[in-house]
């Protein structure tokens, strides 16, 4: 993984460069979100995800990650390569979106799947129905084998692991003891949302984020040229305006937010 020198900047003087430069650029649609009369949703599916590609690839501005669901990693490798684009790290999603629906084995086996074909980064989803309970009672019995089993899996291979909380379905408090739990664990970065949920981010759950959360902070969901200076002003932990661009502290997962870049911010 290459991890560019980091960069002490401005939030409102940044250049659409920089702020590329702590990117996800995403595609986690799934096959049946194309699904219409007489179409072929897999070939629907295959055009639109190597058009979002193709597109980045094409882009005078580039992210520093690409993200998308782990059938997609060996798509994606395959594209970067090509295109002598490896600079470009690829992460993936698991337990994707839903936490609670899928199985801590499955989720293992898609880390385990989508690191073997390319990924370095895997965004976890917390299974926010469950931490809910378990906080309850203080006991995270469920929760915490959860995370840690992914965290193993990944970080044995060399990955980093974000931990989606879903932050608009959780009061203050959870966000903060949830991002406490990743902190236990091990977990790499905290995130706030799947782009399923009711809302996004929003700043007064970033700055809890980076308060209560000694790594990295990723901000996901609604991200817009329109919002973003409030967004990294409230992660950024400082009173100053300024910004540490690491992409080890901070990261941007957006889906539309390069277009707007390289297209003037």
């Amino acid at each position: 993984m290459i991890v560019p020198n980091p960069i002490i900047a401005k939030i409102s003087e940044l250049t659409p460069e920089q702020v590329a430069s702590i990117c996800d650029h995403t595609f986690l649609n799934r096959p049946e979100a194309f699904r219409k009369d007489g179409v072929n949703a897999s070939d629907e599916r295959r055009k639109e995800f190597e058009n979002f590609m193709n597109e980045m690839l094409s882009s005078k501005i580039l992210p520093y990650a690409v993200c998308v669901r782990p059938e997609d990693v060996k798509h994606a490798n395959k594209m970067l390569k090509k295109h002598d684009k490896t600079s470009i790290v690829i992460a993936s999603v698991v337990g994707f979106p839903d936490g609670g629906w899928y199985t801590t084995d499955f989720k293992v086996a898609e880390t385990k799947l989508a690191i073997k074909h390319g990924a370095k980064e895997i965004d976890m989803v917390l299974d926010c129905e469950r931490f809910k309970k378990e906080l309850r009672k203080s006991k995270f019995n469920h929760v915490k084998k959860d995370i840690s089993a992914v965290v193993k899996a990944a970080h044995s291979k060399k990955a980093l692991v974000k931990l989606i909380l879903e932050t608009s379905l959780l009061t203050n408090d959870e966000i903060i003891s949830a991002c406490k739990i990743a902190d236990e664990l091990g977990v790499d970065f905290v995130k706030t949302s799947t782009g399923y949920a009711l809302s996004g981010a929003k700043a007064e759950h970033l700055k809890l984020m980076r308060a209560n959360f000694s790594k990295g902070v990723k901000m996901s969901g609604g991200v817009k040229k329109d919002n973003i200076a409030e967004l990294l002003t409230a992660v950024s932990g400082r009173d100053d305006g300024m910004i540490d661009l690491d992409p080890l502290k901070v990261r941007i997962g957006e889906s539309g937010l390069l277009k707007e870049l390289s297209e003037g911010y």
